[in-house]
């Protein structure tokens, strides 16, 4: 018996990202894998088919119906920390859908934990830039926080004869800093380039020809969601997993939880700043201590390196602590005599990176700078 090729329904007309990518990954499950595509408005024919997206008014994982466009309609990805941007019908169907096909492409177990670390990750770094352009949703906006500093206030002029002459008072000021923050991570320029593939206004734009550009579209998305899959999978994860141990082991290195050691250098910054806060979300009653050094050996000259890291969401060379002043811009036996720690090669003149010939030698800097001494000062 011949086996029965299910359909999904979405609109006609002009097409988006969400549901071109979301027809993508529909056809990548089990259940509607290789299903045709249908493009209509007719609800008649959309009643019968079996799934929905991105039309119909219509949100039911029951029914595989997967629109946003109704009234009260108000879902977000729910997962982490995600809870700001409302989903399109891409993330819809990636909220149901998602762990199977990451699990099917990479050929991890669908409860394996690497691949929900990969489902969160393919949804910051992909999916929800789709979800937020497709709704709407600004990529950056302002962000007011409210400084306080305090201040001395002499007596002075002003003042009644002979009251509070000299007198010092604390006076707090209250000041407002306005930054812009992103809401969202978006890169890749994917939404604009799949609009892009819709008949221009003089342009023959009949349904056929829709039909046939949507086709292109869906696995032109489909075709950059596998890529940065690819890379999260083998690329992404291992440094990640790189870093966590390295978090985890960070205080065999010191014992001040301050300074971690990778087995093998790996991008390793935003990992950091991840693990971080989940260590702190999981224990938010200990004073758990930042990481301020990361050391690692240098794979082509053999040597080790030390960067401080730097503040989240600052500037460039902003740093959580520097290494000391009176070391920057210096090298080899120069650096070696302000340090006492022989086997110096160098320190950058911003203070974020040096270099030691040994092991040893890099955490005994490290430590040093901790406190921002040296041993001739102590």
């Amino acid at each position: 018996m011949a086996k029965t090729v299910k359909t999904i329904g979405t609109h006609s007309g002009t097409f988006h990202c969400d549901e071109a990518l979301g027809c993508f990954l529909l056809r990548r499950t089990k259940l509607f894998a290789n299903a045709k595509v249908t493009r209509t408005r007719d609800e008649q024919v959309l009643q019968n088919l079996d799934c929905v997206i991105d039309v119909g008014g219509v949100y039911d994982h029951g029914k595989h119906r997967y629109d946003h466009h109704q009234r009260g309609f108000s879902e977000f990805f729910g997962h982490d920390a995600y809870h700001n941007t409302k989903l399109s019908s891409a993330g819809l169907v990636y909220r149901h859908y998602g762990k199977e096909v990451i699990a099917r492409e990479t050929g991890l177990d669908e409860e394996h934990p690497d691949t929900n670390v990969l489902f969160l990750a393919m949804y910051k770094h992909f999916i929800e830039g789709v979800d937020a352009i497709d709704n709407g949703v600004e990529q950056y906006r302002a962000k007011v926080e409210a400084k306080q500093s305090k201040r001395q206030r002499t007596g002075g002029e002003g003042e009644r004869e002979g009251e509070g002459e000299g007198e010092q008072e604390e006076e707090e000021d209250v000041d407002y800093e306005v930054t812009l923050e992103k809401v969202y991570l978006e890169g890749t320029g994917l939404a604009s380039r799949v609009g892009a593939l819709n008949a221009a206004w003089n342009e023959d734009a009949s349904a056929e020809v829709q039909d046939a550009r949507f086709k292109e579209a869906s696995e032109m998305a489909g075709k950059e969601f596998l890529s940065k899959l690819t890379y999260l999978h083998r690329s992404w994860l291992p440094a990640r997993e790189i870093v966590k141990q390295a978090m985890i082991s960070r205080y065999d290195v010191d014992d001040s939880g301050k300074i971690m050691k990778l087995d093998r250098y790996c991008p390793w910054k935003d990992h950091l700043f991840e693990l971080e806060m989940e260590e702190w979300r999981d224990h938010p009653e200990g004073d758990m201590p930042r990481v301020l050094y990361c050391l690692y050996e240098d794979d082509r000259e053999k040597k080790w390196r030390i960067m401080s890291v730097p503040e989240l969401g600052g500037s460039a060379f902003s740093q959580r602590k520097p290494l000391p002043g009176h070391w920057c811009g210096l090298r080899d036996i120069a650096l070696d005599a302000v340090t006492g720690v022989p086997g110096c090669t160098f320190v950058h003149a911003a203070g974020f990176t040096g270099g030691h010939s040994t092991y040893e030698g890099i955490v005994k800097l490290a430590q040093m700078a901790i406190t921002d001494t040296c041993c001739c000062c102590q």
